[in-house]
């Protein structure tokens, strides 16, 4: 792909109207199955065509709808870089990534609030599940946002759901963990494991 023109790389031709460029590279890079390298290739070539575009708009020689905005205008993508542990397995790198502070602050308080809702007895009585409900949504709106992938945002949503459950289950029915004694009602302690799960996966899941 990297010895293709930039018009080659999206599949469009020279004379493609804005609509149509700005169409193909999202096509495309939905067709790369998150592969980071092959998306920063179609990303640049995007970018060398609206670099192309603006230099002829500048010499008169074409008209730029209004929306257009050329790279230089463009806001900074939030950015991320895989979690480097040493002697850590090639799957960690490529499943998590250290997320810029913007990032870690949102989801950090959106589950503080969630976390904090739960531990209010009135509050956790009458709306538990929907609180719950609403840390999922969160978390598939936060993973679907970093990739635009909705189905591994699902899985990974859902995968925190039930193995949260599982572990606050296992603890405080299997290993005894007296979390009633500390005034926390076990459907409480497993929504709080829950949130912490799905907190991990919205900040640090790629």
């Amino acid at each position: 792909m990297s010895q293709q023109n930039p018009y080659e790389q999206l599949g469009v031709t020279e004379d493609a109207t804005f609509e149509e460029i700005q169409a193909a590279k999202q096509h495309v890079i939905a067709q790369l199955g998150g592969d980071r390298q092959l998306q920063d290739n179609v990303e640049a070539a995007y970018d060398a065509i609206l670099m192309e575009r603006l230099k002829l708009r500048q010499q008169g020689k074409i008209k730029v709808p209004d929306g257009i905005r050329f790279p230089e205008k463009l806001p900074a993508p939030a950015k991320f870089t895989s979690l480097s542990v040493p002697n850590s397995p090639s799957w960690l790198g490529d499943t998590f990534e250290q997320p810029d502070r913007s990032q870690i602050l949102t989801t950090s308080g959106v589950y503080a609030v969630l976390g904090g809702a739960t531990l209010v007895p009135s509050v956790a009585n009458a709306a538990l599940p929907t609180l719950v409900a609403f840390g999922v949504g969160f978390s598939l709106y936060f993973v679907n946002q970093k990739q635009h992938r909705f189905k591994r945002a699902l899985l990974g949503s859902l995968m925190a759901l039930i193995v949260g459950s599982a572990i606050a289950a296992i603890l405080v029915n299997y290993l005894h963990l007296p979390v009633e004694q500390i005034g926390i009602q076990g459907e409480v302690f497993a929504g709080l494991v829950v949130f912490a799960l799905l907190w991990i996966v919205s900040s640090f899941t790629k």
